[in-house]
């Protein structure tokens, strides 16, 4: 059997550099903030991607649908 695709819905609409959002990376949620558009991925996959960075410094490329204002409950995310 198929699997069924799950339903992808954008929290954030309209992301800004310089500000600080929750973002799913390897399975765990992270804050970080927006510092440019990846636009080799966006192009890539076709739809937009962000780099951001950590507290430590630490680099992650994100899609626009992993971007959440507030940390996520379990319940509400899945």
């Amino acid at each position: 059997m198929a699997k069924k695709k799950k339903d992808n819905k954008i929290f954030v609409k309209k992301p800004k550099v310089g500000e600080s959002y929750w973002f799913w990376h390897a399975g765990t949620m992270v804050y970080g903030e927006l510092y440019e558009s990846a636009d080799g991925l966006t192009k890539h996959y076709g739809e937009p991607w962000y780099m951001l960075i950590d507290k430590r410094g630490t680099k992650y490329p994100t899609s626009i649908l992993s971007l959440r204002y507030d940390k996520p409950t379990y319940k509400q995310d899945v």
